[in-house]
Order: C-alpha cells, then structure tokens, then sequence
C-alpha cells in the first residue's frame, strides 16, 4: 500500500491565502503550463507501479492527484510544474491520491525535498499542467491479445493527456477503452503480430507506433515521438521564489481538458 506522510496541517487561514497568492502569482508569470493552481503539497512513497501503472522515475519525480484531476485515468502519464518555498520542480502524474481535495498533491521524496523542507511535511505550493513537455519517444506494454484475452495497452512518454488509442486490424482501427488504471483495452479477439497501434493527445498530436511485439512483460521503446516543439524543463536546483521570477514565455493559445483544470 501507499504510505503517505503528513507531518502537521497548516492553519487553515494560512493555507487560504496563500492559495490565493500562488494562483495570482502563476497567471502573472505565465509559461508552457496550461493551467495554474494554488493548495498544498505533502509527500508520500508510490512503491513500484502507482495506479497508472507506468512505474516511477528513480529521482522521485512523480506526483499522486485527486479524483478531480486524475480524471478516471486521464491525468495519467501527464506533468506538473510545481513551485514551492525553494523553488520548482516538474513531476509525473503517476498515482491517484483518494484523499487530496482540490489543490492538492501528494510529491515523491526526492521532488519534495528540491522545493521544501522535508521536516515541514507539507508546504504551500503553485503547480500547473505543463502543455508539450519534453519527453522522450513513446514506449508501449502490451498484455494479451489471444484468443482468451483482450489485448491490452500502457503507453508512457506522451507528455499531453491523451484521447484516444487504436489497434490497427484488417478491417480498419478499432478503438481501445481507456479504464482507471490507466489500461487501454481492446475488443474481444486474437491480435496479430506485430501490432500497430495509433495515439492521440488532447491537443490534436497524433502518432503512429509499428512493429510491436506480444508475449513481453517490459514496455517497448519506440522512436516515435507523439509531438515536436517541446518546452524546456525547469532545474531541479532551487529557484528563486515565484514573486521574483520574470517571464516572456507566450501564453498557452488554448486550455487543457476540463477534468484536468478543475480548480484552476
């Protein structure tokens, strides 16, 4: 099971107003991320998987999200810019947080301790959703695809939330249901290798990944990258506080989904 850590609560005027400032302060910095957000963040440890099923970075650069903004597994695999007393870190949406209300997220050791105290347990924080982060090619696991059971699909390194994935088959492209774990599963039937799957984002990428294998336990790495353009990403050394930083970054032309600015 998952151990989360919380040392002491903050005075709930505390926590109100600084809420506020950080909202204030992100819309006036600006930058890649679609969206801002002001609450707390504590720390917690995700284990080996995390509830999307995507592993976690050995760095502690992950994050666990609320029912609001994991969205049933749409926040899966998606990034956050978060800034806290010493500065800001960029994590992986990797787990869902049953009890985080919106505001508020639950940090990776190490990513935690780049922005705040660990003694302080939980910290005021800002945190964004970061539109076209720089990620690597897409990588796939996939399970199944027999005649005794569906195939089923985890895709990593796509940066964006994504909307859909589809199997190739003989007779056009079939539609994977996406569930909570973060799994996309396809119709009922035998798969043939190799198989061919093709990704969309919310944002309108889509990407064609070929020449994957069935019977593996390992995501496959591909060199396919499901969009250009990416945005650079933060030092994971300590930054001056949001109140000093100045910014010339364009504004974000469009919002992300509305499940994953719920409280923006």
């Amino acid at each position: 099971m998952n151990r989360r850590h919380l040392r002491w609560v903050l005075p709930a005027a505390t926590v109100v107003v600084a809420s506020v400032v950080a909202v204030v302060l992100a819309t006036q910095v600006g930058g890649s991320a679609a969206c801002a957000a002001g609450g707390q963040a504590s720390y917690y440890s995700a284990g080996k998987n995390g509830m999307c099923n995507l592993g976690t970075p050995p760095d502690g650069a992950y994050a666990a999200v609320g029912r609001a903004e994991y969205a049933g597994g749409k926040g899966c695999g998606t990034y956050l810019d978060v800034t806290g007393p010493n500065g800001t870190t960029r994590v992986q949406v990797v787990d869902l947080c049953p009890s985080c209300p919106a505001g508020k997220v639950d940090l990776g050791k190490g990513a935690f301790s780049r922005i705040g105290a660990l003694s302080a347990g939980i910290i005021p924080v800002t945190y964004a959703t970061v539109r076209d982060p720089q990620v690597g090619p897409l990588s796939v696991k996939l399970k199944g695809g027999t005649a005794y059971s569906s195939l089923t699909a985890i895709v990593n390194n796509h940066g964006n939330p994504l909307s859909t994935v589809e199997l190739q088959t003989p007779s056009g492209w079939a539609a994977l249901r996406h569930g909570e774990d973060n799994t996309w599963t396809a119709p009922p039937g035998a798969v043939a290798a190799p198989v061919t799957l093709r990704i969309s984002d919310a944002y309108g990428h889509q990407a064609e990944v070929t020449g994957l294998a069935l019977g593996r336990n390992d995501f496959q790495a591909t060199q396919t990258l499901l969009y250009g353009g990416p945005s650079p990403s933060p030092s994971a050394s300590p930054s001056p506080p949001p109140s000093t930083v100045e910014s010339s970054a364009p504004a974000v032309p469009s919002s992300p989904p509305s499940s994953l600015a719920a409280h923006c």
